[in-house]
């Protein structure tokens, strides 16, 4: 499994957790057993939509299947991001080129709160919420 499906089944799980929701309860909305929701949320096989989608609906509150699975992704890049090493380059340059080097430690210490926009950059989080409609 890859890094970033082992952090999605971490995020789909607390997820759970934090709705009150246990593995049975997923299950027997799923159709599956409770062995088929354990493999997944502990990362050993990939989720995939009819998982995301059936949490979706047993938590409610206005989540649909795409909401989830999109906030699911952000938490899991999010920790992906604080893993990075203290001078990212090299191979996230060559994945990135428009990144060059992100000194991450530089914007740590500056306290920069960082969203990314629409051209796919980042700017600071001021500027971001004043552009919300």
């Amino acid at each position: 499994m890859s890094d970033f499906t082992t952090a999605f089944a971490k995020e789909y799980k607390g997820f759970m957790v934090a709705a009150g929701l246990d593995g049975q309860t997923v299950a027997k909305k799923l159709g599956r057993s409770t062995a088929y929701v354990s493999e997944r949320v502990n990362g050993k096989r990939a989720l995939d939509t009819e998982d995301v989608d059936a949490l979706a609906m047993l938590v409610g509150g206005g989540w649909t299947g795409r909401t989830l699975m999109i906030e699911l992704a952000r938490r899991a890049r999010a920790h992906e991001l604080e893993e990075l090493p203290e001078n990212v380059g090299g191979s996230v340059h060559d994945q990135l080129p428009h990144f060059g080097k992100i000194d991450v430690a530089a914007l740590r210490q500056s306290g920069v709160a960082l969203a990314a926009d629409e051209r796919g950059g980042f700017e600071e989080e001021q500027e971001a919420k004043q552009e919300l409609p």
